[in-house]
């Protein structure tokens, strides 16, 4: 294992290397239904920036907390949409209702209006443009298109296809996207007793059934008090936020906690290219950080997207319950939040970068949570968000974003890496072992099978509960998992910064000791 940060000099929003995003597969894009922007054919409002390309939902938009709430301002923009568009925007039923998860972003759906006799192409950015050309600008700067987001396991160019791995490459093992069942003998790494255990968020693709964090199988949640722990009020505003849009656009369902579908085409039967992915994660951070516990939230769909709205509920839900820890409720306390997905923004403007994502993890900030991201598997220098928020300067906000790159287990940096100035952290993101769910069979079979009781290994059978994997995904927890690693010790170090005590200016001197402590251990 090792983890190396980065001294910067270089000067921050320095241009990048102008790379188009990675093309998505039409069949994912009609699964969520989706576009990619093109930036050679789109509409662009005057004083505008030309936009490059991104991934985003044509039925929904993402209103700012306030501008939904504001009864008049909504009616205004509405009416107007309704008259110069021929879209009806459909309110956010339980908006209101979800407080407890923060006053964020919500997703508001678009529908032709009722009774229209001509053809109509619903396009998010179509009526974005348009609001941003009219006397709604100013109120306009609060609505945005939903940006699909990946998970950023998979290797070499897009972040959805292993097969484009780099040619010649060893990351792609035995036609899977990279990962393949391991047996490992040792058990869970023992914990000490603590008097509050540092939490890390995982907000990622869920959990799955393994034997390290007592779950044999998807009938039995984590153990109360145990090391993972899972959300279910706000698992269950994020199922309501996706049924609401069902209607306006195609949506794929997060029911529950669990990682499933294991695979999204089941006469095929092949898996998800990010099932486990969650999992995965979990035990990476039990392996280096036992004394933490893990706090998973699902918004990964198994097949690698996530909805912005759904990420921005998640993290808004957060601040909401860390600003409950620190009023009284320490046990609700989050210190870190681990991110192994992002996202290629339209801006081309790194400075004026102002998407909704960069709002919540402020937020976070502000409260002394560290927010680790993955830097992404894209082997480019183009800025994905959130990592890329790593170079925007502290600013009496808080900890500053750690964005995190992959290294090879020789500690050369990994071929699909993202690199670029604002990548300021480094961890081994390769050929790493981890924990995966022990039911998980997909449809590859052994290449020989001489006799019934003999076989080739099955790539994708799952049952030893254990797997090799790459990936920044994997690099950025286990960043995270050191840095906590590093806070229980310089917490027991300072009773000053101990651990009970959860205020922001606490937390936030808690993080930059453990991140001193954790440079110093990296040389």
């Amino acid at each position: 294992m090792v983890v190396k940060f980065v001294h910067c000099e270089s000067e921050p929003f320095g241009p990048d290397d102008g790379s188009a995003a990675p093309a998505v597969p039409q069949p994912l894009l009609e699964r969520h239904g989706a576009r990619v922007l093109n930036p050679s054919e789109v509409t662009v409002a005057p004083k505008e920036p030309r936009p490059r390309s991104t991934a985003y939902r044509t039925g929904a938009m993402l209103f700012g907390w306030e501008l939904l709430n504001d009864d008049r301002k909504f009616r205004d923009i509405k009416a107007f949409v309704n008259q110069k568009m021929g879209v009806d925007l459909v309110m956010p039923r339980n908006h209101k209702e979800t407080r407890h998860c923060g006053r964020g972003p919500r997703p508001v759906g678009l529908q032709p209006v009722e009774g229209r006799s001509e053809a109509l192409r619903v396009d998010a950015w179509q009526v974005l443009q348009a609001l941003r050309a009219s006397e709604h600008r100013g109120d306009s700067m609060q609505i945005s298109v939903e940006h699909l987001m990946f998970g950023t396991v998979d290797i070499g160019g897009t972040p959805w296809e292993a097969s484009g791995a780099p040619t010649g490459t060893t990351y792609v093992r035995n036609g899977t996207t990279g990962r393949i069942p391991v047996t490992y003998f040792g058990p869970p790494p023992a914990r000490q007793e603590l008097d509050r255990r540092p939490v890390i968020a995982v907000v990622d693709s869920g959990l799955g059934p393994n034997d390290w964090f007592g779950m044999p199988d998807r009938s039995t949640p984590p153990p109360p008090g145990g090391f993972l722990a899972v959300y279910p009020q706000l698992q269950d505003a994020i199922r309501a936020q996706e049924q609401q849009n069902q209607n306006a656009t195609p949506t794929q369902l997060i029911r529950t906690f669990w990682d499933a579908p294991v695979t999204d085409n089941p006469l095929v039967g092949t898996l998800d290219r990010d099932t486990g992915h969650g999992t995965f994660i979990a035990g990476i951070i039990r392996q280096v950080a036992p004394d933490a516990n893990v706090l998973a939230i699902r918004v990964l769909h198994s097949d690698g997207v996530a909805y912005e709205g759904d990420v921005l509920l998640a993290l808004w839900g957060l601040v909401d319950r860390v600003e409950r820890a620190q009023h009284g409720h320490p046990e609700d306390m989050v210190d870190v939040v681990s991110l192994s997905l992002g996202y290629f923004d339209e801006n081309p403007d790194a400075e004026g970068y102002t998407g909704m994502i960069s709002q919540a993890i402020d937020a976070l900030r502000r409260l002394g949570v560290l927010v680790v991201a993955a830097a992404g598997n894209d082997a480019t220098s183009r800025r994905f968000y959130p990592a890329a928020l790593a170079e925007r300067p502290e600013n009496g906000a808080g900890p500053q974003v750690l964005s995190v790159g992959a290294l090879n287990p020789s500690n050369t940096k990994a071929l699909f890496s993202n690199e670029a100035p604002w990548v300021r952290c480094w961890a081994t993101g390769a050929g790493i072992v981890s924990t995966f769910p022990k039911d998980v069979q997909g449809a590859i079979s052994a290449g020989v099978s001489p006799r019934t009781d003999r076989g080739a290994l099955d790539p994708d059978d799952f049952r030893a509960g254990f797997a090799v994997w790459d990936g920044t995904s994997f690099a950025a927890p286990l960043a995270a998992a050191e840095i906590t690693t590093q806070m229980i010790k310089v917490a027991q170090d300072n009773p000053a910064i101990g651990l009970k005590v959860v205020d922001k200016d606490t937390a936030t001197e808690r993080v930059r000791a453990a991140i001193e402590q954790a440079q110093k251990a990296s040389g």
